[in-house]
């Protein structure tokens, strides 16, 4: 499991990123009228929702009144009084599969059906015939695969189809969106390999694949995405190794922890700009001290635990950026370096390993737990026992 400190992390980039993509919508009223078949496929959503139920979102869609100028929730035109964006979340009376009246809004460019724990069924086929999309999220309980048309929306960027049930392979299809700058897959129950076609979406900047079924190796094309700077490959069932050619990011959050992945780390990760690197809970192996240089100003949180790693850990040069470091649960031997106990850290953990010596004196480090510290060779000084 992640570390709270790695939870608040990952949480507020994603919270940040979805509050800059609602405030996209820029909802509000045009001055334009509604065009009627537009206002006409609206009601019909409102229609096919509430039949079970008298959801929130559809209170001020009044058919007397206009959806441009006075329905408050959900909707913005533009100033044709076309129809461009739709959004209906965090409404637990929203209840049904997605209506075929939303594809007959031809001008839409966002689409946000999230946070609905009764929306149910497939990624329907009619959503291909809104061309103007550019944003698409779309969750809690979706079912079967996702679309091979996706691939067709070539306005597209972002797809957000996290925290649902689909299953089935990820379609390569995707990497013929010539503007996809986010992809959000996390939480469903996707298998098979990731497409190594993915390594030409050169717009792509984050790409979220956690908490799936992938399987396979991780793709070396992804080198090439030169604005790629989130990536998530966690909790799936990847094998391999880390491709060499990943040393070459410059600014790569890395997340790849609870995989099958083994092998050494490439030496080429010591040149990498990554703030944040997780590859707990896997099988690397040997020697990962380059991963700790001084020289590296960017990165904030290691967490290596859980892996067959084996070097000295004593003459290990560390970064002052770094605020969380978690080597627990591998062969580490030596001393803590020095310079532990002047880092600003506020997370630590180097239990269960073959560490020996005084740990580093520092106000900082008194105030963590001494399990955090525990079953080393013969760790001593505060806070664990006083050495002899």
């Amino acid at each position: 499991m992640l570390s709270p400190t790695s939870k608040w992390s990952y949480n507020l980039f994603l919270n940040t990123f979805l509050l800059i993509f609602v405030l996209s919508f820029n909802l509000g009223s045009s001055t334009s009228k509604c065009n009627p078949n537009d206002k006409n496929n609206l009601l019909e959503i409102k229609k096919h929702f509430n039949i079970y139920g008298n959801a929130s979102t559809f209170v001020s869609w009044d058919p007397n009144t206009d959806p441009c100028t006075n329905w408050t929730v959900g909707i913005n035109c533009d100033t044709n009084g076309r129809v461009t964006n739709l959004l209906i979340s965090s409404d637990y009376d929203v209840v049904g599969e997605i209506p075929a009246s939303i594809g007959e809004l031809p001008y839409l460019q966002s689409l946000y059906l999230s946070y609905l724990p009764h929306l149910s069924g497939p990624i329907p086929l009619f959503l291909a015939k809104l061309t103007n999309l550019e944003q698409l999220k779309l969750g809690y309980n979706l079912s079967g695969s996702i679309p091979e048309f996706l691939g067709q929306l070539k306005k597209l960027t972002v797809i957000d189809l996290s925290s649902n049930t689909l299953t089935g392979s990820i379609p390569s299809s995707l990497s013929h969106l010539p503007k996809i700058r986010y992809i959000s897959f996390e939480n469903n129950m996707l298998s098979g390999s990731i497409p190594t076609s993915f390594g030409s979406i050169k717009s792509l900047g984050q790409l979220f694949l956690n908490s799936n079924n992938l399987s396979g190796p991780i793709p070396s094309s992804f080198s090439r995405l030169s604005n790629l700077n989130f990536l998530d490959l966690r909790q799936n069932q990847l094998t391999g190794n880390i491709p060499p050619s990943f040393g070459s990011f410059k600014a790569l959050y890395l997340y790849l922890s609870f995989n099958n992945l083994s092998g050494p780390i490439p030496r080429s990760f010591g040149n990498a700009n990554l703030p944040q690197l997780l590859i707990s809970n896997n099988k690397f192996t040997g020697d990962a001290s380059f991963l700790f240089s001084k020289d590296n100003t960017v990165i904030s949180f290691i967490d290596i635990s859980n892996n067959l790693f084996n070097f000295d850990f004593s003459n290990v040069d560390l970064p002052q950026s770094l605020n969380y470091l978690d080597i627990s649960h591998n062969k580490i031997y030596g001393s803590l370096p020095k310079r532990l106990g002047q880092l600003p850290l506020k997370g630590i953990d180097v239990s269960f390993n073959q560490l020996c010596g005084k740990i580093p004196t520092g106000r900082r480090l008194k105030r963590f737990k001494p399990t955090l510290f525990s079953n080393n060779k013969c760790l001593c000084g505060p806070p664990l026992l006083p050495c002899r």
